[in-house]
């Protein structure tokens, strides 16, 4: 019978809630620590807030989240959830950009080229007669080579050949190589959220939402729009709308590099023939020119050794192709976010 006046008083108190410390049971109103709320209605009477308490958004809003934005081009320069809200839920992008512009092509310089060597014919003519091929080392630099030895009387003819030049190849700047197209996007936004007992802040009004304090840099408490259609009109207390894409279409690229022909080249090469191995005993020289090789004649041709030096030294250039930009990069559906003032960049 003497618990029934303590029950009676407890009821004439209010409503109680209990939390252990120990061994040792503590009452408190339910009127205390979750400020005016039934007993029914606190998440835990023994906890307040550790989080923000916010006012619920209107209806067609999702529950405030923890929203980054920030001038982030690599993904590892955005920062990850913070441990008060590690839950992630929004990846995305913004500040699309409409035009790319892709590096200027270039080419590599031509070079003119030694002739290849000689070639003996036993006639008079050049025309390949009983044929004797007498070629220079490979990247002849022009210093005297010993291709081969013909005695005097097995050669009626030498062709000289004409010099050459090399090809461009497309080329961007040292590395030689295209160089890939920026990212599309010059923003990167990441969302974030966690538990939280909602019913834990002084005023019943709000909300407790999970966030730490202070913000981090660029961060702000925003609530995204859930209804299809254009952007919303953001309530007053998440004036500042952030218009964000979670996915993109790039077809971008840029034409590839080439090169047009060789223009402009003059090469002439004065190359000797010698009886000796050594280039001493001169046996004749030629000039020869990109129009074509020359026949030199016998009677009594003995070669032994060669050698050459340019006269003129003028490879020409080539005019560069391609380089231009095509494609666009075209961002997917919009994700509308209404934030909170201050702490986060402006999304174009």
């Amino acid at each position: 019978m003497r618990k029934y006046p303590f029950v009676i008083a407890l009821a004439v108190a209010g409503s109680f809630a209990a939390c252990l410390t120990g061994a040792v049971s503590q009452h408190y109103s339910c009127d205390d620590p979750c400020y005016g709320l039934d007993e029914h209605e606190c998440d835990d009477p023994c906890v307040a807030c550790e989080g923000r308490c916010l006012h619920p958004p209107p209806l067609g809003f999702g529950d405030p989240i923890l929203l980054w934005t920030g001038e982030a081009t690599d993904a590892a320069s955005v920062p990850a959830c913070p441990a008060e809200a590690p839950e992630l839920v929004f990846e995305g992008y913004g500040g699309f950009g409409a035009e790319h512009v892709c590096p200027a092509c270039q080419c590599t310089e031509p070079s003119c080229e030694l002739p290849p060597g000689l070639t003996g014919s036993t006639s008079a003519a050049c025309d390949g007669t009983a044929a004797t091929s007498f070629d220079a080392p490979a990247g002849w630099s022009g210093a005297c080579a010993a291709p081969a030895a013909v005695s005097s009387g097995e050669l009626g003819s030498l062709l000289v050949h004409a010099p050459t030049v090399s090809g461009c190849a497309p080329a961007i700047g040292a590395a030689g190589a295209q160089a890939e197209l920026p990212a599309p996007w010059s923003v990167r936004a990441r969302g974030c959220a966690g538990s939280a007992g909602k019913h834990t802040c002084r005023d019943p009004s709000t909300m407790c939402v999970a966030a730490p304090a202070p913000l981090p840099a660029g961060s702000a408490m925003c609530v995204r729009y859930l209804r299809p259609g254009g952007a919303p009109e953001c309530p007053e207390d998440y004036p500042e709308l952030r218009e964000l894409y979670q996915d993109y279409d790039d077809t971008r690229r840029c034409t590839p590099c080439g090169c047009g022909p060789v223009e402009g080249s003059a090469c002439t090469a004065l190359v000797s023939t010698y009886e000796d191995d050594g280039c001493g005993q001169l046996l004749g020289a030629e000039t020869v020119t990109l129009a074509g090789p020359k026949c030199v004649a016998g009677p009594e041709l003995r070669l032994a050794s060669m050698d050459a030096v340019w006269i003129k030294d003028e490879p020409g250039t080539c005019a560069p192709t391609g380089g231009v930009a095509v494609g666009e990069a075209t961002p997917g559906r919009a994700a509308f976010f209404c934030c909170q003032s201050g702490g986060v960049i402006a999304v174009p």
